[in-house]
């Protein structure tokens, strides 16, 4: 599906980056009176028998909602936000025992230069069944695919004149595999450099680094909350797709409701975005139906 989408329709690009649209939503919510709170680490979910009532914070700081919705990584929320034994079909036991999707190493660049290259690169590994199968078995490829994306032949926006920003995404086992990414980490930059360097236009990329940022899985999972590292989420094989994923209003918990990769109906931007849709749409239902009854 996604490859005849990209073909058929193209790849849009949001000038700015995709921050962009967070700062577009943001823009909205306070035009309609809302407001958008950053920079306060939520503990846990206040829970009074089977119903959410709110959240609390870090700082102690606690917070009554009529509906909360959970945009954080379902496994790292379900397993950090809500006490032991408050949940069943999703108990941390049960998490732990669900299929998760790879991880990523990541690198984030700064160059002294811009390259002729496309916007989206994907190369991928001579023996793409091997590679795909040591992910599976949580071992890292000698041989690797990998994405680079050179933006900034579409949006001169993102870095100062003749420079560019390039990232690179190499996917690699989730943190279920035991890998030692402050051993690897170092041996493995190298590694991907020397890849694009051999199997991309970007052919002296060690040359014209100027600012860089390495994320690793233990890197998601430690300081992005990313269970397992695991960026894809819950993997999609086929007892965990689509209505069989979690549910946008969350079976185990009232007053509760998903966004995200983890729920219904799965991972990638425009699905999660239509994850959102959903969930707004249930709370609009449900609170509409509540007026209706307290006028009956």
């Amino acid at each position: 599906m996604i490859p005849f989408v990209e073909h058929e329709f193209g790849i849009y690009h949001v000038m700015g980056g995709l921050n962009q649209l967070s700062q577009a939503m943001t823009k909205v919510v306070e035009e309609e009176g809302g407001t958008v709170r950053t920079n306060a680490k939520v503990k846990k979910l206040t829970i009074s028998g089977r119903k959410v009532t709110g959240i609390e914070l870090q700082d102690g700081e606690i917070r009554s909602f009529d509906q909360v919705v959970v945009n954080a990584d379902f496994g790292h929320a379900f397993t950090n936000l809500v006490e032991p034994r408050k949940l069943r079909k999703y108990s941390q036991e049960n998490i732990a025992k669900k299929r998760y999707s790879c991880s990523t190493f990541m690198l984030y660049l700064g160059l002294r230069k811009q390259y002729e290259a496309p916007h989206h690169n994907i190369i991928f590994a001579k023996d793409y069944r091997s590679n795909i199968g040591d992910i599976s078995l949580g071992r890292l490829s000698d041989d690797f695919s990998f994405y680079v994306q050179n933006a900034c032949v579409t949006d001169k926006t993102l870095a100062p004149r003749g420079k560019s920003t390039v990232y690179i995404l190499v996917p690699v086992p989730n943190n279920f595999s035991g890998i030692d990414w402050d051993k690897e980490k170092a041996d493995y930059r190298l590694r991907v450099i020397d890849a694009i360097e051999n199997r991309t236009p970007m052919r002296d990329i060690s040359k014209q680094i100027e600012i860089e940022k390495i994320v690793t899985p233990e890197d998601w999972e430690n300081n992005y909350c990313i269970y397992k590292g695991a960026t894809f989420n819950l993997a999609h094989n086929i007892r965990q797709m689509l209505y069989f994923r979690p549910h946008n209003k969350f079976e185990e918990l009232e007053n509760c409701y998903l966004v995200g990769g983890g729920t219904h109906p799965g991972s990638g931007l425009p699905t999660i975005y239509l994850s959102s849709m959903i969930s707004a749409g249930l709370i609009a239902k449900h609170t509409k139906m509540h007026k209706k009854r307290s006028k009956d």
